[in-house]
């Protein structure tokens, strides 16, 4: 984060912030209009943060793109199995769901914990202590389970990560990460917007099915 591209406002911006948030919009619009091109993306874009994150202390979400870069990978194949046709969007039951909120909740306690005691497990590479331990962990269980599902095509992907994002607006904001914050803000946009267009998809799918049905 010292290689300064530029300041705006006496906020220095550098390549690394750069590269990361023009690539993860383009990840995360991607993945709202269904285009496979969206994970290799993804992949770079978790390159980026990786290093970002590490660098500004928040030590589960640099550990949530090592997952990032893989499911991206397992996305990427997924997507392409099906030769162009894309996999039908499907709904979690409420049982299914309430199982999901009490995970999330219970991960993101015991991964808290954990990030917590890595500068003691190893201070070579975590000087610091985490910041912001529990929330941080939220954003990174809550992140892996929706990307999950966004690959297979489920409709409660973009509802958990409305919920990231508005996590993530207030922690990177307190964090001083500014231009990761204003991403964020378009994230949550284009989230609820994927939502839409999913639950649109979704929708005229069942509807035109019944009609052959009938």
């Amino acid at each position: 984060m010292n290689y300064v591209l530029f300041s705006v406002l006496d906020y220095p911006i550098s390549l690394l912030e750069c590269l990361g948030i023009v690539s993860g919009i383009f990840c995360v619009y991607y993945a709202s209009v269904d285009r496979i091109i969206t994970w290799p993306i993804g992949i770079f874009n978790s390159i980026c943060f990786f290093f970002l994150f590490y660098q500004v202390h928040l030590y589960s979400d640099m550990l949530l793109q090592i997952y990032f870069f893989a499911s991206s990978i397992y996305g990427w194949i997924y997507w392409k199995k099906r030769k162009g046709v894309k996999p039908p969007i499907t709904d979690l039951s409420w049982k299914v769901r309430s199982y999901l909120i009490l995970s999330i909740l219970a991960f993101s306690f015991l991964l808290g914990e954990l990030t917590k005691k890595l500068p003691i497990f190893l201070p070579a590479y975590f000087t610091e202590p985490p910041s912001f331990p529990y929330w941080d962990a939220f954003t990174t269980v809550a992140s892996v389970i929706a990307n999950f599902l966004l690959a297979r095509r489920v409709a409660e992907s973009w509802y958990i990560w409305i919920s990231v994002d508005v996590v993530c607006i207030v922690l990177y904001y307190l964090k001083d990460i500014r231009l990761v914050t204003i991403e964020y803000f378009v994230f949550l946009v284009i989230a609820v917007y994927g939502s839409y267009i999913w639950y649109k998809e979704s929708r005229t799918v069942a509807f035109t099915t019944s009609n052959n049905e009938a």
